[in-house]
């Protein structure tokens, strides 16, 4: 028995030391942030998300991910470049900044984590794995609480016209604007709101290399296809993309716009400015179907021509907050159509704290009038446009209702 004994425990001991060099051995890993494609890979619901940084931070076998984004406007515009980034939309609707506790497991030189959660507005699990150079992480099954708008899918309504001379009885943009003072204008029969029509269904955007012109409610009828609401809080849209003269149909990426509803008549919209400054670059040249495309090639320009940083400053600093936070929207679903707007809660403090400063600014009004007297086709309005330029201040304060959005018919 004596003989046997050492020979169990040596036997023992082999055994356990074996198992142990199985056993990963990961060391802890510093605090890292992890952004840019070759350093985070993102997905939502199988659809991978861009322009996200996600902040790790460990203590033993737990984790913290703090995941948000940040906007370089240098990169919206080189005129915006000396102005801080900003923050930018969240990772989920209506939560700018998510921080996830994770527990960790070592596997192969890597951790693991896995789990599920909420926020006010979603439900969610997860998985993931990172080590010193790469974080992988995907979203499964995201779901927004309030499924109102979920599984719709929408179209531009068509452009109509009625009876009377200035009306139409559908257009794919919706406008109302209704204030107490006439429109300023001798011999225009209409209102403030007939002026804003006449001016999204007149030709006026140049088209063919200059030789035609569209008017905006073409433009937004043959670009705009389909609107699509899925029930993980992203909006899918569908559109005809144009690249070196051809054109097809093309969805612009999952992630790129999200939606949140928040009661039955307001939501809120969440635009990915990586993705959507990825579809501008895709769609770099004109089709015969659309104009040309204004985000293109940047002309050259003075800073006489252009606000100073001040100017831009102050104007980003009251647009900002809709970039993390949400763009409010008001909508009206039935049946048979859904609107879309701006509401004048939202709409008139923007106008008041961003449009009328521009307008003051002789600089912007001269380089208004320089541009509509050599435009052929808005040139016959000139008059009618620096009427409504220099009144729009007035015009504002004596608004009592504004919105301006999109008109939608079921798809069928």
């Amino acid at each position: 028995m004596k003989t046997y004994l050492p020979l169990c425990l040596l036997s023992g001991l082999m055994l356990l030391t074996a198992c142990s060099d199985d056993e990963p051995s990961v060391s802890p890993l510093p605090e890292k942030t992890y952004t840019g494609t070759s350093a985070l890979n993102l997905e939502y619901n199988d659809a991978p998300m861009s322009g996200k940084s996600v902040t790790y931070t460990q203590t033993g076998d737990k984790a913290n991910l703090v995941m948000s984004s940040t906007v370089s406007l240098g990169e919206i515009s080189p005129a915006l470049k000396e102005l801080p980034p900003v923050p930018g939309p969240g990772v989920l609707p209506g939560t700018p900044v998510l921080t996830l506790p994770v527990n960790l497991s070592a596997d192969g030189g890597k951790y693991e984590f896995a789990g599920t959660g909420e926020t006010d507005f979603v439900t969610y699990s997860y998985s993931g794995d990172v080590n010193a150079d790469v974080l992988d992480f995907e979203f499964k099954d995201v779901r927004l609480k309030n499924q109102r708008l979920a599984n719709t899918v929408w179209v531009p309504a068509p452009t109509e016209k009625a009876t009377s001379a200035l009306g139409y009885k559908s257009l794919p943009l919706h406008i109302v604007w209704e204030c107490s003072l006439p429109f300023p204008l001798e011999g225009f029969d209409g209102t403030i709101q007939d002026a804003l029509i006449l001016m999204a269904t007149l030709p006026i955007i140049p088209a063919y290399n200059n030789t035609a012109y569209m008017s905006l409610v073409q433009v937004i009828g043959n670009a705009l296809k389909t609107v699509a609401f899925r029930p993980d809080g992203n909006a899918v849209v569908t559109y005809l993309q144009s690249n070196n003269g051809a054109a097809q149909f093309a969805q612009a990426p999952i992630c790129m716009i999200q939606y949140l509803p928040l009661t039955d008549t307001m939501m809120k919209l969440f635009i990915n400015p990586t993705d959507l400054m990825g579809q501008i670059l895709i769609n770099s040249s004109s089709h015969p179907d659309l104009p040309a495309n204004p985000f293109g090639k940047a002309g050259k320009s003075t800073k006489a021509s252009s606000p100073s940083i001040q100017d831009m400053a102050q104007i980003i600093s009251k647009l900002v907050p809709m970039l993390s936070e949400g763009i409010p929207m008001q909508y009206t679903l039935s049946a048979t159509g859904l609107q879309l707007f701006l509401n004048t809660e939202t709409l008139l403090p923007l106008l008041k704290g961003v449009v009328v400063p521009l307008l003051k600014d002789p600089i912007i009004q001269a380089s208004i009038i320089e541009k509509i007297s050599s435009n052929p086709a808005l040139s016959h309005h000139l008059e009618m446009i620096k009427v409504l330029v220099a009144a729009f201040p007035d015009l504002l304060d004596s608004t009592t209702r504004i919105e301006l959005g999109f008109n939608f018919l079921p798809y069928k």
